[in-house]
């Protein structure tokens, strides 16, 4: 603990085979990984009571938690020092319920199962439990060669009601490869009708900052479920 500790203040500079290893090697959220996951419940249950103790002054509206982080987890990772995920000061947090980027390495459906647990998951009768209620923004990319075929086709069908049954509320999917967005960014003349989903909205590739577009190119594009 004292080394991650070091390790932590010194920006991970001077540690990077610890760093590669808390990148790789520890249980992540969004693998499906229980362990993890069961962590991110618990984050998720003990932060859900806190907002529940809190209503507004002016009108007495009771506050609902949800995690709807717009664009507040790119500039808080320039805010953040690191993180013992492997992260390093000034990169993005996750955004919103969604996995940090290269951290769903088990394809969407890894991705999917982590996120219903962290909403809540399920009680022991098997009803779904809904920590927050007010909603949950979780952005995926798929490759376009999951739609190819009327096969591929009904898988991604499949997928998207097994996201409901696993409790998902608010799934947004970009269908998109990161070969197509980095010609985007060498030749935007050409993609100037590019929608992305950036996380509760969507945007024009071309016309967002370049921090965001990289964010954007460094998030798992899966090819398979």
């Amino acid at each position: 603990m004292d080394t991650l500790i070091r390790a932590l203040q010194a920006n991970w500079q001077g540690y990077e085979i610890l760093q590669a290893q808390a990148k790789n090697r520890a249980p992540k959220y969004g693998r499906d990984d229980d362990a993890a996951d069961a962590l991110a419940q618990r984050l998720m249950n003990d932060w859900s009571n806190i907002v529940w103790g809190y209503r507004t002054k002016s009108t007495n509206a009771q506050f609902r938690p949800g995690m709807l982080s717009w664009n507040y987890w790119i500039g808080s990772g320039f805010i953040l020092p690191a993180t013992a995920d492997g992260r390093a000061h000034g990169q993005f947090l996750s955004n919103a319920i969604c996995p940090v980027n290269g951290a769903d390495t088990n394809g969407p459906t890894g991705n999917a199962n982590s996120v219903g647990k962290a909403l809540g998951g399920k009680d022991a009768e098997g009803n779904l439990v809904n920590l927050l209620p007010n909603g949950a923004s979780h952005t995926i990319t798929l490759s376009p060669s999951l739609m190819r075929d009327r096969e591929r086709r009904e898988k991604l069908k499949a997928f998207l009601r097994g996201y409901t049954q696993n409790g998902g509320t608010a799934l947004q999917i970009n269908i998109l490869d990161s070969e197509t967005l980095k010609d985007a960014q060498k030749h935007p003349e050409n993609y100037k009708n590019l929608l992305v989903r950036i996380t509760g909205y969507n945007a024009y590739f071309t016309s967002i900052g370049r921090e965001l577009q990289n964010e954007i190119i460094a998030r798992e594009s899966h090819n398979r479920y």
